[in-house]
């Protein structure tokens, strides 16, 4: 009678039949000559539920409207330019659309917007936002010095930007392939040779306040780029943080969300456990599952400062931190500061090689 507990073991290197060898009490392949501890082996077993699918599983975000007494204290506000929908304090008397810059921004009720469960405060002031854009300028390579002309501080604007922040408690199996090369000589010969490892690393990992914005105004990657900002300062949401800045409302859904929070899941669970596998020349993931339970969501707001400058019928955009100073953003260049500069690099070198040349006396 077959016995059904009996497990039949696979060489993990050719994937011949393993057979258990008493003396040493390791499982022996007749076609590689490898030998396996039973121990390795249920670790290759577990691994392999790194083959299976990754499963999210986020609860249900249920949305708060403001209150009458709250939403009293505030107007609504519509860019005719890009159609940017934001609100603002009752106290604004005139304002610039923080997404295109436009200033023909109209004022209308305030109407749709649904209360933050939580807020992060402005840290740092205008000024201090725009000398941070300049010192931005000044590390830029080949800047226009017309382009700093046209940027002024009175076109910086506020904003508060809707973010979903996610939180979850993470198991992940990741399975790596990695090499590790060593190389000798003798009198005859060099030798390289190349081990090949299989790593496997299974735990877990807790996540809190995964941010993903709520905007479809609000470039994706400027805002993963002004990252990371300081959570230990939010606080419960008071429209009292709002006066004197503008907040956009949020047009992308915490389930049209989910998939770009459960790629920043993956990718950030993968890095961290890559980051414990070290000594070796090259390290590639080949297989992983990530899962994760109590997945929560709350909706609030980030400070980030905008800034638009219009050169030669462009538009560049920057974003500046509202916490750290940090700006973001694309920069024009001048065609004729950076010929110069390759010339200058140019010349110098042909010179530099013109000298070796005739203390070489090849001249």
């Amino acid at each position: 009678m077959e016995n059904q507990n009996v497990k039949n073991y696979k060489c993990p290197c050719c994937g011949s039949q393993l057979f258990f060898d008493a003396a040493s009490g390791n499982l022996h392949c007749n076609s590689c000559k490898n030998d396996f501890s039973t121990e390795t082996m249920q670790q290759l077993e577990e691994a392999g539920a790194a083959e299976v699918e990754n499963k999210y599983d986020w609860e249900a975000y249920t949305p708060r409207e403001f209150g009458g007494v709250e939403a009293d204290g505030f107007n609504g506000y519509s860019c005719p330019s890009c159609g940017a929908e934001v609100i603002g304090d009752d106290t604004m008397a005139a304002t610039i659309c923080p997404y295109c810059g436009n200033s023909e921004i109209i004022k209308k009720q305030f109407e749709g917007a649904l209360r933050p469960d939580l807020i992060l405060p402005f840290r740092i002031t205008k000024e201090q936002a725009f000398n941070s854009f300049e010192l931005a300028c000044k590390e830029a390579p080949f800047l226009p010095k017309e382009f700093k002309k046209n940027s002024k501080i009175d076109k910086m604007t506020g904003v508060y930007v809707p973010f979903w922040l996610y939180d979850c408690k993470c198991r992940a199996n990741i399975n790596f392939s990695a090499e590790r090369v060593s190389s000798w000589s003798d009198s005859k010969y060099d030798y390289v040779k190349t081990d090949y490892y299989r790593i496997i690393r299974a735990g877990t990992i807790d996540f809190e306040k995964i941010p993903v914005d709520g905007s479809k105004k609000a470039d994706d990657a400027y805002m993963d780029a002004l990252e990371p900002f300081d959570y230990s300062a939010a606080v419960p949401f008071d429209p009292v943080y709002l006066s004197g800045f503008l907040a956009d409302k949020y047009d992308v859904s915490e389930k049209e969300s989910e998939p770009r929070a459960n790629s920043r899941v993956k990718k950030s669970t993968e890095a961290a456990f890559a980051e414990t596998v070290r000594g070796y020349m090259a390290v590639m993931p080949t297989s992983s599952a990530v899962s994760f339970s109590d997945g929560k969501v709350r909706y609030g707001l980030l400070p980030v400062w905008m800034l638009n400058i219009k050169y030669k019928d462009l538009i560049y955009q920057y974003a500046i931190n509202g916490q750290t100073g940090k700006t973001v953003g694309r920069y024009p260049i001048c065609k004729r500061r950076r010929a110069a500069f390759f010339s200058g690099v140019l010349a110098a070198s042909f010179a530099v090689c013109f000298c070796a040349a005739k203390i070489l006396g090849l001249f």
